[in-house]
């Protein structure tokens, strides 16, 4: 059964990619532009927001189509927002790999409230927990949600990260050294030792991966922090994002890669 998890205002329409402009910005220009138009320069061109932070690694090439959307703000500079990359040849189907970072918050706090229709499918660690409040604040450190019993006597505490990088079959995280990163790591850690549960959730907004990583080719110092705190009992999940025009389905869990998370 195809679950939709998230619904965009409206329907995403297709770009064609130029270049990123600067950290937050990216030039696109009309879907049917054509490369050989890219190529000579003979095309009219505008930009888009994107919030991703992160290296986009291997992902910004000139010629590749593109989601975006229309923003909610009328007033603000930029129109549109870059959603997903396709990963695709123009003359195969489209493999949508979807580039905002805003998403896993609001794709765990959708997931929490429909999986008690699923049978607790949709977010199997969530089972026996009532609430969920996002941003939440733990000394110095804040985490994306924290999930509460009914009696508010058991607390699970999750940090969510985007992932649109994959090596061969398995999606890898972080795509850039993250010492945020590995910062919360540390925080989840500490909540841990001190009784409660603590997860790492990691959203794979792709459907080309089977299971997931740390990038230690990337991040060497997180991708041994991750395995020293799976050992020590924080959880991990990493969960596809099926990107669509019309909204982001859940697309299942995927494996961990052994080699990483052992025991």
């Amino acid at each position: 059964m195809r679950i939709k998890v998230l619904s965009f205002q409206e329907e995403l329409f297709e770009a064609k990619l130029i270049q990123r402009e600067r950290r937050f910005f990216i030039e696109f220009a009309d879907e049917k532009t054509s490369l050989e138009q890219l190529a000579a320069g003979r095309y009219e061109s505008g930009f888009a927001h994107t919030n991703n932070t992160g290296s986009m690694l291997g992902l910004i090439r000139k010629g590749r189509s593109i989601l975006l959307s229309h923003a909610r703000n009328p007033a603000r500079k930029l129109a549109y927002t870059l959603e997903a990359i396709n990963l695709n040849k123009e003359n195969e189907k489209p493999l949508w790999l979807g580039v905002n970072t805003s998403v896993p918050n609001r794709f765990l706090q959708k997931l929490f409230e429909l999986n008690p229709s699923y049978d607790y499918a949709l977010l199997p660690f969530a089972r026996g927990f009532r609430q969920i409040r996002m941003e939440v604040k733990n000394g110095e450190s804040r985490l994306d949600a924290c999930l509460f019993s009914e009696n508010q006597t058991e607390k699970l505490w999750i940090e969510c990260k985007n992932v649109s990088m994959a090596e061969y079959d398995a999606a890898a995280f972080p795509d850039a050294v993250s010492e945020r990163g590995r910062k919360h790591l540390d925080t989840l850690m500490r909540l841990k030792a001190q009784g409660d549960r603590a997860l790492m959730f990691y959203v794979v907004q792709r459907t080309d991966a089977s299971c997931f990583m740390p990038a230690d080719f990337i991040d060497g110092a997180y991708a041994e922090k991750l395995q020293k705190a799976y050992a020590c009992g924080v959880e991990v999940y990493a969960v596809a994002a099926d990107v669509q025009k019309d909204g982001i389905y859940f697309g299942g869990y995927l494996k961990l890669a052994p080699c990483y998370f052992k025991g």
